[in-house]
């Protein structure tokens, strides 16, 4: 926590609270099932809370277009006042000396949140569709008018809140994210936004931009007798509020990816894509994935501005920034079109490790051979299989199998947007051709290789401490003798640091672009 501004620290004198958060726009107070929130005094630009009357004004409205999502949870705007040689919380209707305008809200418990629920593994895989499913029918029952939509959620405007999000971050270039980077998240949104202009004139034609939330993140959703309930839209600015209905979701899938989430984030997209089913919302998830990631990322740049390691958050907003960097450079990449990216190579090749690591600092959907191969015959992925070479679990049927499986779910993720990674030997042409048969046939593939040295100290670690891999040193010479490649378009040899590798192929796969 910062050093508290002086209403703030009134504030607390008061109230005495049970909590106090902060953000880079509001101090938050909780006490007895109550929160009270007053707004900073800044000035980003895009927001302005320099003067009294505009933090009036804006409470005001912070209850008001919070209401429509929420049942009883904004009961009351108030303020802090003078009262003699002190201070007291009354009604706005109050003529005392004005010092702080103040929302005051019901509480809600951590546990009732989405964000509290998916860190903690409380929901089934069906409820985050249906999560998708009331989020899209919330947006798509909110009546904007065309004119006001044009005015505050137009093509020009669209375009100037991701010029605006680079210029603001220009400076952090070097500290928070690389030139590199940096230049291709700008040069594909932009790109992107020349390439689309009808297509974003076809949705404010036909209704999609709508007067919506526009910071619908997991910590903002929450859970009332099954219903689902959202908070803290924003209210300063109505061009960050007015956004297309696949903008203002993204951000809510997005957040899921942050939690590394994966599989539950495309099962809520596929929730909300039941409703929003036409072709040009599945055009635009990657692209608003992107902005919305970058605005995140933007916000974590503004609350490390002149801040070091002795801020109590400081390691966690870093943390925070790098991730929601590259996100942003995932979403860039796959703004188009998903990548498909297989990783191949002989046991032990190093394939496994890199390319679940890539698929974790990406947000890729990551398929396994050995536990996709383990499910189909209905055994745990970490229990021991003992069959030989191209014998019982292994045999060539078997395998086929497997890849054609693969193959199935590569496709799949197509449906949701989603950069797929493939995780599997291919020793076989065959075994590429039953996968492109079930999936499509535009796939980057990497080969995986390391010295037999490397592989034989791999193999012995692997006995040692378990893994869903069968592979054994006798199976690797078997394998390699075996061996036909299936051709690669990039090659990583795997002894070498694994953040290294990731960044190397990550540039290999922008420049295919």
């Amino acid at each position: 926590m910062n050093e508290l501004s002086s209403n703030a620290i009134i504030l607390k004198d008061i109230l005495r609270p049970d909590k106090i958060l902060e953000t880079h726009i509001s101090y938050v107070f909780i006490k007895d099932g109550y929160v009270y929130k007053i707004k900073k005094h800044v000035n980003f630009g895009f927001l302005d809370f320099t003067l009294s009357q505009q933090r009036r004004s804006y409470c005001y409205l912070e209850k008001e277009l919070n209401s429509r999502f929420s049942d009883g949870i904004y009961l009351d705007v108030l303020k802090l006042v003078r009262k003699g040689k002190g201070f007291d919380i009354v009604s706005v209707e109050n003529t005392l000396p004005t010092v702080e305008y103040i929302v005051k809200m019901k509480f809600i418990e951590d546990e009732h949140f989405l964000s509290y629920k998916v860190k903690n593994g409380l929901l089934v895989d069906e409820e985050f569709f249906d999560i998708g499913r009331q989020i899209a029918l919330l947006l798509k029952n909110i009546n904007t008018k065309k004119e006001n939509a044009e005015e505050n959620g137009s093509y020009d405007l669209i375009l100037k809140n991701c010029i605006e999000n680079f210029e603001q971050t220009e400076k952090y270039i070097g500290r928070y994210i690389s030139s590199k980077d940096y230049e291709f998240i700008k040069g594909k949104t932009l790109n992107f936004l020349a390439e689309n202009r009808e297509l974003f004139q076809r949705r404010l034609d036909l209704g999609f931009i709508k007067d919506g939330h526009g910071d619908l993140r997991a910590e903002h959703v929450y859970f009332d007798n099954g219903k689902i309930g959202l908070i803290d839209c924003i209210e300063f600015n109505k061009r960050f509020r007015y956004n297309d209905v696949v903008s203002d979701f993204v951000f809510l899938s997005m957040e899921l990816d942050y939690l590394k989430s994966i599989k539950q984030s495309d099962q809520m997209l596929e929730g909300f894509l039941s409703v929003f089913s036409d072709e040009d919302s599945l055009k635009l998830v990657n692209f608003y994935k992107c902005y919305r990631a970058y605005v995140r990322f933007k916000v974590g740049c503004f609350m490390l501005e002149n801040k070091d390691e002795t801020w109590d958050l400081y390691s966690e907003k870093f943390d925070e920034v790098k991730r929601m960097s590259d996100l942003s450079l995932s979403y860039a990449l796959n703004m188009n079109e998903p990548k498909q990216v297989i990783f191949y190579g002989m046991i032990a090749s190093g394939k496994s490790k890199n390319s679940k690591r890539f698929a974790e600092k990406y947000a890729g959907i990551y398929y396994n051979s050995d536990i996709v191969r383990k499910e189909l015959a209905g055994i745990d992925p970490f229990e021991k299989v003992s069959d030989d070479y191209n014998v019982g679990l292994y045999s060539e049927e078997n395998s086929i199998k497997l890849y054609k499986k693969l193959g199935e779910l590569a496709k799949k993720s197509l449906k949701n947007c989603r950069m797929t990674i493939i995780d599997a030997s291919f020793s076989k042409p065959e075994y590429m051709k039953v996968f492109l048969e079930n999936s499509i046939d535009k796939f980057y593939k990497i080969k995986c290789f390391a010295d037999d040295k490397s592989v034989y100290e791999r193999l012995e670690k692997r006995l040692e401490k378990g893994s869903v891999s069968d592979g054994r040193l006798e199976i690797y010479e078997k394998q390699k003798r075996d061996f036909k490649d299936i051709g690669a378009d990039f090659e990583l040899e795997t002894t070498g640091d694994v953040d290294d590798n990731m960044n190397t192929i990550m540039e290999k796969l922008k420049s295919i672009q």
